[in-house]
């Protein structure tokens, strides 16, 4: 086991590609990736406003929005012909219009309806759009319902009590900010680990089908086999350990994001992960001939991988049959665990479930990779 554990050592050693992917994949992606989320939550999207009011009130309307954190008033056309080609052009990404009369429907106390256009092809902006224009017209009109009650002899206090009489008190938990890079970026950390060991194992067994024409070679006697699957497991586990907690560990020290878990907990949890990884990667990596070809296959498989996690997509909406596929990928119990360990802060004797699905899906994986790998030739120097 130990010769071959050496063997695989050497064999990564003389790979550039697997041992970038290996060994500096996870650290680089740890320094680059989460740069563009360091914000987390998208603030001042820019908007146009159609004013056809020009009142006091309506002005009044416009400040408001513009002094939100959610929206910015950046751009004030005539008419709203303007304001659609400014939000064509890609401007703006919504466009609101207040209506004439504006102002004089309100003091005669009836509904008025201020419309707003959204880009809805990109959710994020969505959300900050709506949020921010229904924020400030909510804001508006609890305040002039609070002064219709004052002129009417009632004192602010209760004013508030009667525009507000069922307040409602809204506490997020896990991610108080709201922000999308504390919600996707561990998420995504965990599946960056499992696509560097997939394509870094394949491109490392691509390499070793990579043979010279009349090379000698035999099969591997059933116990070689057993030795040659722990020697390589070994090599790749003791690789990406580090890598793994490195890349973890720069997420919670520089960029901040919370990792609610001890080291310890994250080690037990992450073990079978890793190995349940590794495992099903030597049985992938005896199919390719070439490292060209692990690269494209394997790669091909990120977006499948990430959408079948349930991360994108709630599992629950997912066809049962493709839910229950997924769990023979160890991202997907992987993912779930882990966002539930670091993220909710949920004991590690609550992940049973997560837990042993994993050390069952490593004993299975390690079967396929050990009669995957005896159906494999290997040069006699190695066996």
């Amino acid at each position: 086991m130990i010769r071959f554990w050496l063997l695989e050592y050497r064999d990564i050693a003389g790979n550039q590609g697997a041992l970038v992917m290996l060994a500096l994949g996870a650290v680089l992606y740890s320094f680059f990736y989460p740069v563009p989320y360091r914000e987390n939550v998208l603030r001042e999207v820019p908007i146009a406003v159609v004013d056809r009011d020009f009142t006091q009130l309506s002005r009044q309307f416009v400040r408001m929005l513009d002094a939100s954190e959610f929206v910015r008033v950046a751009s004030k056309p005539a008419d709203f012909d303007v304001a659609k080609r400014e939000f064509l052009a890609g401007e703006v990404y919504g466009i609101v219009v207040i209506p004439e009369d504006f102002q004089r429907t309100i003091r005669r106390g009836e509904q008025v309806e201020v419309s707003a256009y959204y880009d809805t092809s990109t959710l994020l902006f969505f959300k900050q759009l709506k949020t921010g224009v229904s924020y400030v017209a909510r804001t508006l009109g609890a305040g002039i319902q609070i002064r219709k009650y004052q002129a009417a002899g009632l004192g602010f206090q209760r004013a508030m009590e009667l525009q507000d009489p069922l307040p409602f008190v809204s506490i997020p938990l896990f991610n108080p900010g709201g922000g999308y890079g504390t919600y996707a970026i561990p998420a995504v950390f965990l599946l960056i680990i499992h696509q560097t060991i997939l394509v870094g194992v394949g491109m490392v067994g691509g390499a070793r089908r990579e043979l010279p024409p009349g090379a000698a070679t035999r099969r591997v006697r059933f116990v070689e086999t057993v030795q040659m699957v722990i020697g390589r497991t070994g090599a790749y586990l003791t690789i990406t350990v580090f890598t793994t907690l490195y890349a973890l560990g720069m997420l919670r020290l520089y960029y901040g994001f919370a990792l609610r878990c001890t080291p310890w907990e994250l080690g037990v949890f992450l073990t079978p992960f890793l190995l349940a990884t590794i495992l099903l990667a030597l049985t992938l990596s005896t199919f390719f001939r070439s490292r060209e070809v692990s690269v494209l296959v394997l790669l091909f498989t990120s977006m499948p991988f990430l959408f079948l996690a349930g991360f994108m997509w709630p599992p629950e909406a997912m066809p049962r049959w493709l839910h229950l596929l997924a769990y023979a990928i160890p991202n997907t119990t992987g993912l779930e665990g882990f966002m539930r360990l670091s993220q909710l802060e949920a004991p590690l004797d609550s992940l049973q479930f997560e837990y042993k699905t994993l050390w069952l899906l490593t004993a299975v994986y390690f079967l396929t990779a050990c009669f995957a790998t005896a159906r494999v030739p290997v040069p006699t120097d190695e066996a």
